[in-house]
């Protein structure tokens, strides 16, 4: 229930931002419609789970590195995506390939999932049903086991740190 409470204090800052007045009016808006927002959600956060708050406040930093990691990630691959498409040969050969992970809870799966997809030239495209392999769209996937170590040295370590 304390979690609620704070995530929707943290509801009514963001509604005051995006509303673009901060007031005491806006805030309680925010922080009303907060819980309608959060419960959808409730299962993939587990609110009945105990969690440390000096914990999340100590992964604080490792986040702001997951994030810096992931932008530079995504700059890098769309310098490479840039260059197979302006090639004049298209020298690619797109494939699937599975790429086992260390992540065990949702919000890790989801994170290094989310992660994938985002940077452009892989996409992933499902997880299987024992949680433990992503099943990722290269758009050249002639070296898999480099995509494979790709993933798991440059991002997954951070998503780890970050949110396991």
């Amino acid at each position: 229930m304390k979690r609620y409470l704070i995530y929707s204090i943290a509801l009514g800052l963001i509604w005051c931002f995006v509303h673009g007045t901060i007031t005491f009016t806006n805030f309680l808006v925010g922080l009303v419609l907060g819980p309608f927002v959060i419960y959808p959600f409730r299962e993939l956060y587990d609110f009945t789970r105990k969690q440390s708050y000096a914990n999340t406040i100590q992964k604080i930093p490792n986040k702001l590195k997951f994030l810096t990691v992931l932008l530079i990630e995504i700059i890098k691959a769309n310098i490479i995506v840039a260059k197979i498409v302006l090639s004049p040969k298209l020298d690619i050969k797109p494939g699937i390939v599975a790429v086992p992970i260390r992540t065990v809870t949702d919000t890790g799966i989801t994170a290094i999932a989310n992660t994938i997809t985002l940077t452009p030239g892989t996409l992933t495209v499902d997880v299987s049903d024992d949680r433990k392999v992503l099943y990722v769209h290269a758009i050249d996937a002639s070296d898999p086991e480099g995509v494979r170590e790709s993933i798991r040295d440059d991002l997954e370590k951070y998503v780890l740190e970050a949110f396991e």
